[in-house]
């Protein structure tokens, strides 16, 4: 099943994970000011336990406020997206057609240079007859998740390739602005989650259009780090090498997970 492979894939093997920088005393100070902030919000349903509450502190750099409010966010976000986080898991939607016949969201085996985890999405390769756009959007936040189980990338990020290989007026029809902002707000604020590199290859020209919206709803350290690489993937693997990316992406890799 999908989702066990990858929790085995990003297990931590039974070691304790240190945190750079933060002693062991600070971090149980973090977890537990961030859990009296929650329980003073009535209203608010959020587990407790310190594995779902260390990936806010640590997306935060442990601000406790900052990560209160993260929190505040993120379930607020649920609620107003229920279309899209209901049923929320590999038998909420068609994830073995999203994910391994299509391969519209994609996990490599290998991380880049740098110890960070690299997801593809197949952007110009979506179309309502494949899953509907909510479905697209809970293979993001699925496979997102199921990275952060590995503690090293709540600390050290993803980076995110956009193959727009395909993109169409079609398209663009469904990417509409509240669309874009939905998947932008997950990327930054929502979901505890540091993106390190947004790197966009086999773009056209057409894909401008959408990238100027996307713009507005971006913050500047987000938008400084969007490489837009076109059909030159040498450029590419000098970032991400070619045997972490695969095939059907310009790589070598020959094998990656879904």
């Amino acid at each position: 099943m999908a989702e066990d492979t990858l929790s085995i894939m990003y297990s931590q093997n039974g070691h304790e994970f240190q945190d750079p920088g933060v002693t062991a005393a600070e971090k149980e100070d973090a977890l537990n000011q961030l859990r009296e902030l929650i329980s003073g919000e009535t209203l608010l349903e959020c587990p407790m336990d310190d594995a779902f509450l260390i990936k806010f502190l640590r997306v935060r750099k442990f601000d406790v406020q900052d990560a209160f409010s993260n929190v505040k966010k993120y379930f607020q976000v649920r609620r107003d997206n229920p279309g899209i986080f209901g049923n929320l898991g590999p038998h909420g939607f068609p994830y073995d057609v999203v994910c391994r016949v299509h391969r519209l969201v994609a996990v490599s085996r290998k991380t880049d240079p740098e110890g960070r985890g690299v997801v593809m999405f197949k952007t110009g390769g979506w179309c309502p007859d494949i899953c509907s756009l909510n479905d697209f959007f809970k293979a993001t936040i699925l496979v997102v998740e199921h990275l952060l189980l590995r503690e090293e990338f709540q600390v050290k990020g993803i980076v995110v390739i956009l193959d727009i290989k395909h993109l169409s007026p079609y398209h663009v029809v469904h990417y509409t602005p509240s669309a874009i902002r939905t998947f932008v707000s997950l990327a930054q604020g929502v979901l505890p989650v540091r993106i390190k590199g947004v790197y966009v290859i086999n773009n056209p020209a057409l894909f401008d259009v959408l990238f100027a919206i996307a713009r507005t709803f971006m913050k500047a350290k987000l938008v400084k780090r969007i490489r837009l690489f076109g059909y030159n993937l040498e450029e590419l693997h000098k970032l991400v090498p070619e045997d972490v990316i695969p095939e059907e992406h310009g790589g070598t890799l020959e094998s990656y997970e879904c």
